[in-house]
């Protein structure tokens, strides 16, 4: 079980130049694996409501690192030209409102598990709030727009003031792994 906190970037950016900052952010080295590939057809049709020839560069999992970076781009266009409400795994005829996708330049997501914490005593929501306030700043200081949403908020914002309630709620999502999640797997439960 994983927190997943998405960016997304309203104006146009190099999505290199947003994955290496991602990628700075989350303690990635140059020998860290990654993979740059174009969506499948499915994915495609769902990720991008024009259905056009999304891609995808992204870290590959088991690494150590704090959280799974991907970058949702297509190349010399928007990621999402109109707002779309689905999720980008929904098949292209969902009626989903959890929460409206902006139309968008990238769309970068972060995840980590629920269990996370590291020296500093950061669990994932902490984390989390932590990567989108470095990634804001960044943009802010190249004067590009972005927005977030984390899952267990269900609520896209603007700007840093909500991100107390992404530490709260990751929190609270950290709390639940340890009392309920990890003693069922140490006993067996199925």
């Amino acid at each position: 079980m994983t927190l997943t906190t998405d960016v997304y970037v309203l104006d146009e950016i190099a999505y290199k130049d947003v994955f290496l900052k991602c990628n700075q952010l989350i303690g990635a080295t140059e020998a860290t694996r990654f993979s740059n590939k174009q969506l499948t057809a499915w994915r495609q049709g769902a990720a991008v409501a024009d259905h056009g020839k999304a891609w995808n560069i992204g870290n590959e999992i088991g690494q150590g690192l704090c959280a799974l970076l991907d970058v949702y781009y297509r190349p010399g266009e928007p990621f999402r030209a109109v707002d779309n409400g689905c999720e980008w795994y929904c098949d292209s005829t969902c009626d989903n409102d959890e929460h409206e996708n902006p139309a968008c330049w990238l769309e970068v997501s972060f995840d980590t598990a629920y269990g996370y914490k590291d020296e500093q005593g950061r669990y994932c929501g902490d984390l989390h709030a932590c990567l989108v306030a470095e990634l804001g700043a960044w943009l802010d200081e190249r004067g590009v727009r972005w927005l977030w949403y984390a899952d267990t908020l269900a609520t896209v914002y603007s700007g840093y003031d909500r991100l107390a309630d992404l530490c709260s709620a990751g929190s609270e999502a950290s709390a639940w792994y340890r009392s309920a999640v990890l003693p069922a797997i140490a006993g067996g439960v199925s």
